[in-house]
């Protein structure tokens, strides 16, 4: 009786150890329940926090490290974003986690402008799904965009099935096939339906997408006339990035039509984009002195002179416009540019005010909002002229997003916290953008509401993760005591 009693207290409390062990196990937390927890943050755009978690979760699972890589590659830290694909490689990944770490390495020597060693990386890839083999094409396609090789990005283009794509994917190379073709048979283009994608906007590809014109523009543009539509396509693809594209739709434009002028300015400043200094300053200077009394040609030429270190041809050309007579604020601003690289800050701020004396009164907001600029960054009188000039230029226009942003950040900077909220709040109420942000997440931290300004900064970190402004934030919010992990910590 009393063995048989033992027995069955030995059952129960086996049980009993049995139902404890399951109920801890499943009160558990899960790192893949706290994975996809970050995985919604990066999708929403919340990097900072996703990086947090990811972060976290390294030396537990080999996906995190993998996305640690990516939203370190959103925030243009290509150093510690390399790593971080290492560690997951090293770690083990599953087959589809690997490719999608080779394709982010391959971007990555894009990225620093190591185009053979981006090639290399994807080239490794040859037993891909069918939708990361495309997107590997894809890429590939966007080397050869920007090196030149427009015939070769077209085949390929062409030929990637677009119904194997994520929808995102899909809009971008319908899109890089009409610019192409628009390109190389200027007077016979249509757009290329777009199918119904199997698959939606993969959040973890979507960073490798390299820019985009957007379907409305776009559309629009397939409207005009054909040389508006090459110049207007050569502007966007230089906006994009694609210097030698931009060239190619410029050289398609009438020299002596409407737009003919325009073109040769901007293929002379593409030249300079490509590191070709001597062929673009040689084309301005032809076309200054075919066009003496064209400011732009003047501005460009002067800021060419000034990039190339030849500070020397820059002065001496502004004598040759001064000497001229003209009373022009252009002229001003060029004196301006070669005083502030000269570092005599006193000739830029009297050049600057002089421009705002000589400006048209319908445009004298422009120039009393670059002379405000000129004080708030480089911080001479910022308190004196330059407060005077923001406070001008919002007068003068007082919904312009520029003016007031600078009027915000003159403000704080001159201990003025009451007026740079007012200010920053007016301009992002006018539409302006993560400058305006910045000082107000600023301003508020330092009017001591630590939560609403960390709200607001981390928002900046956020919305431009590549940016100095990003770098700013966090500078800001590690000041108020909110850090992110230290990464990679050398032994």
């Amino acid at each position: 009786m009393i063995d048989h009693r033992w027995r069955q207290n030995i059952t129960w409390g086996a049980y009993a150890l049995l139902t404890v062990v399951a109920i801890s196990l499943a009160l558990r937390p899960d790192p893949y329940d706290t994975l996809r927890q970050a995985d919604t943050l990066f999708a929403a755009g919340h990097y900072r926090a996703a990086l947090i978690t990811y972060a976290s979760l390294t030396n537990t699972l080999s996906d995190a490290s993998l996305r640690l890589g990516i939203v370190l590659t959103v925030r243009d830290e290509i150093d510690l974003a390399r790593r971080a694909f290492a560690s997951a490689i090293q770690s083990g990944l599953r087959l589809r986690e690997y490719q999608l770490a080779v394709l982010y390495l391959g971007y990555l020597a894009m990225r620093e402008g190591e185009s053979a060693a981006a090639y290399r990386t994807w080239q490794a890839l040859t037993n891909c799904s069918p939708s990361l083999c495309a997107v590997r094409d894809l890429l590939s396609a966007d080397v050869d965009l920007k090196e030149g090789r427009l015939d070769q990005a077209f085949h390929i283009y062409r030929s990637v099935a677009i119904e194997q794509l994520p929808s995102d994917w899909a809009k971008f190379t319908v899109e890089r096939r009409t610019l192409l073709a628009t390109l190389f048979n200027p007077t016979n283009v249509s757009i290329t339906p777009i199918p119904q994608s199997a698959t939606f906007a993969e959040p973890f590809l979507q960073p490798l997408l390299p820019p985009m014109v957007g379907s409305d523009i776009l559309n629009r543009a397939l409207t005009l006339d054909l040389a508006t539509r090459q110049q207007l396509f050569g502007q966007l693809a230089l906006d994009m990035g694609y210097e030698r594209l931009a060239l190619a739709f410029f050289e398609q434009v009438e020299p002596t039509g409407e737009h003919g002028l325009a073109a040769a300015i901007y293929r002379a400043y593409t030249h300079l984009r490509l590191g070709n200094h001597q062929e673009g300053i040689e084309q301005l200077e032809q076309l200054a002195h075919t066009h003496p009394d064209d400011a732009r040609i003047g501005s460009l030429l002067t800021t060419a002179y000034i990039y190339s270190g030849d500070l020397t041809a820059a002065a001496n050309y502004l004598q040759r416009l001064q000497a001229s007579g003209r009373s022009d604020p252009t002229i001003a601003l060029i004196q301006a540019s070669l005083a502030f690289a000269q570092r005599d800050f006193v000739a830029a701020a009297d050049a600057y005010e002089q421009a705002v004396i000589l400006a048209p009164t319908n445009e004298r907001a422009y120039y009393l909002t670059l002379a405000a600029r000129f004080h708030l960054d480089s911080g001479f009188e910022r308190c004196i002229s330059g407060l005077q000039a923001a406070q001008a230029a919002v007068s003068t226009a007082p919904d312009n997003p520029e003016a007031l942003t600078i009027l915000a950040g003159t403000r704080y900077y001159c201990g003025d916290l009451p007026g740079a909220l007012q200010a920053a709040d007016a301009a992002l109420k006018a539409g302006a953008g993560i400058e305006a942000r910045f000082y107000y997440g600023l301003t508020l931290s330092a009017q001591g509401n630590l939560d609403q300004g960390r709200a607001h900064l981390e928002s900046v970190a956020d919305q431009a993760p590549a940016s100095v402004w990003r770098q700013r934030a966090e500078t800001a919010l590690e000041l108020i005591g909110v850090k992110l992990p230290v990464l990679f910590r050398n032994p």
